[in-house]
């Protein structure tokens, strides 16, 4: 099947940008959704999910379509088609013809703007609101929301990536002063006028209490948010078979580097030799005693690991410099296997396959070293949060909910075709297959604003990609068995800010001695580094955390 390519701006994937390259996205242990407590002097909080209940919606399912591969364990759902005809989901909520500016995340050019895009016309119709758009370059949306909540400016509705959260240390602090309060909207029964938001996972839901206060519309997140895609075609052109330990990917990517002919084995993997090594995400747990990440024998292996691949020539050395082309190498065949956020995979798909229509990427088996399974790092249950601005009127805050439960709507639903697609016969048509293709004036204008300006239950829908639901469900149904065992799951978790604080050095210093610019022998002070400038500090409040829920 031949598709037309897509512009990076129209599908540059948020879920295919978590697992990116950069300090940012090598941060570990970005466990809970926000840092530091109002009433404790950044000290830190935490309450168990079952304290949560009063303030979070009630749950009632909507199913519009049924999967054709259920996913297992809490692996997400597969669907090999689109339906025939779509499901109408939010019914009467519809906004009142008010106008409200979105702040979101964008990674490429920006579309055209409101009043010059027939797809914001179409969509804006649809909910009976006008929203209109405020993008921040993705590549720097740390900075720019460090400044927005230091300058007290946010827009009507105002996403936040959880990871950007979890690096503003005074977020919890400024949270109550700058987004309004959802509870009374929202908790309890309330929801059920918006049926869409009444759908979305409750784990989720608890990861936007701040301050014993629903402030923040979640986004559910698949159980994971990175691996290795790998360039199946080649290896299987060159007769190769995927790895299946830490020593068979090293072996193999000494085979297939080739610099003389503008081509590498590897992008930076550092994230999944991490969970390939067995190194827990954050903390570990056992006979009493609570092991950070950093301090375990399993992370200082992936590691040296690391600094052996880097020593060997088998990283590209766009990569070596802390570039951010992983995506673009792999999609060309200069790198072979490539760490990303799931969602990469079908953003490669919709920018090559209408070029090269044999280009095939699959994920790398899920896979432990020395005959160890691997422990393969959760998802915090909501990977975005999205909230409004502080007193506006109640009507506009009802108005706003039925915006964001319209852009919940799931697979299978008219309202996910209008705000992913556009207009059926203008920014779509459905090929041979049922499946959308954008048309020329689609590709220019549609985008994911809408999208990203709240969640809807996860799941694999892109059927218009050969080979991409059965392959992707079929190993997210065989990775879920190797999801890690959190010792603080249940618990909504809000991290002291100097434990927060002391990370981002901490993983500068080890991007800095994997790429070879300091020596090995220097992890140990840099452990020690960080256990002086909150780490210790961490380790006492999680332990409290423990013996408070009964779990020491």
């Amino acid at each position: 099947m031949s598709l037309p390519p897509t512009p990076a701006h129209s599908r540059r994937r948020f879920l295919g940008l978590m697992g990116a390259t950069g300090a940012t996205a090598l941060s570990a242990g970005l466990l809970s959704g926000c840092s530091g407590d109002a009433g404790t002097g950044g000290g830190g909080s935490a309450s168990s999910a079952t304290d949560l209940d009063d303030l979070i919606p009630t749950f009632r399912a909507f199913e519009a379509v049924v999967p054709d591969i259920p996913g297992v364990g809490g692996a997400p759902d597969g669907f090999t088609a689109y339906p025939d005809a779509f499901v109408r989901a939010a019914g009467e909520v519809r906004g009142a013809g008010g106008h409200y500016t979105a702040m979101t995340p964008m990674w490429g050019p920006l579309p055209p703007g409101l009043g010059n895009n027939s797809f914001y016309d179409y969509v804006n119709e649809r909910i009976g609101t006008t929203v209109e758009f405020n993008f921040q370059d993705g590549n720097t949306i740390i900075d720019k929301m460090n400044a927005v909540v230091a300058g007290r400016d946010v827009s009507d509705i105002t996403m936040f990536p959880d990871w950007v959260i979890n690096l503003i240390p005074q977020f919890n602090r400024a949270v109550g002063e700058l987004f309004e309060d959802l509870t009374p909207y929202l908790a309890g029964d309330a929801a059920l006028a918006y049926p869409l938001l009444a759908n979305l996972d409750s784990d989720a839901w608890r990861a936007n209490v701040f301050n014993e206060r629903l402030q923040g519309i979640p986004w559910p997140s698949e159980p994971f948010s990175n691996w290795v895609l790998y360039r199946r075609d080649i290896l299987e052109e060159l007769g190769l078979a995927a790895p299946t330990s830490a020593d068979e990917l090293f072996e193999l990517g000494e085979e297939l580097n080739d610099p003389d002919n503008n081509r590498w084995a590897f992008g930076d993997i550092t994230l999944s030799a991490r969970q390939i090594f067995g190194a827990p995400r954050q903390w570990r747990y056992e006979n009493g005693e609570l092991t950070h990440m950093f301090e375990t024998e399993e992370w200082r292996a992936s590691v040296e690991y690391m600094r052996r691949v880097f020593d060997a020539g088998l990283i590209h050395p766009d990569m070596v410099s802390q570039g951010d082309n992983s995506k673009e190498l792999l999609n060309s065949g200069q790198i072979l296997f490539a760490q990303d956020g799931l969602g990469g995979w079908h953003e490669a798909y919709s920018q090559v396959l209408g070029d090269n229509p044999d280009f095939r990427l699959d994920l790398m088996p899920a896979f432990g070293q020395g005959g160890n399974d691997p422990v393969l790092h959760r998802n915090d249950p909501s990977t975005q949060s999205v909230f409004i601005r502080k007193d506006m009127e109640p009507e506009q805050i009802e108005e706003i909910l039925a915006v964001v439960n319209f852009c919940a709507a799931p697979f299978g639903t008219q309202e996910y075709m209008d705000y992913r697609y556009g207009e059926e016969g203008v920014h779509h048509e459905r090929n041979e297959h049922g499946a959308p293709e954008l048309t020329d004036l689609g590709n220019s204008e549609v985008n994911d604003g809408y999208y990203f300006i709240s969640g809807r239950p996860s799941a694999i829908t892109e059927s218009q990609y050969p080979d991409f639901v059965d392959w992707k469900t079929a190993w997210y149904n065989d990775a879920i068995a190797y999801a890690e065992d959190d010792p603080f799951a249940g618990i909504r978790i809000q991290r002291p800010e100097r434990f927060s604080a002391a990370e981002l050095p901490l993983t500068d210093q080890v991007e800095n001695i994997i790429r070879g610019r300091e020596d090995l022998s220097e992890l140990d002070t840099v452990i020690d580094d960080w256990r002086r400038d909150g780490g210790e500090e961490g380790r006492e409040f999680y332990l409290e955390v423990l013996q408070e829920h009964g779990r020491d």
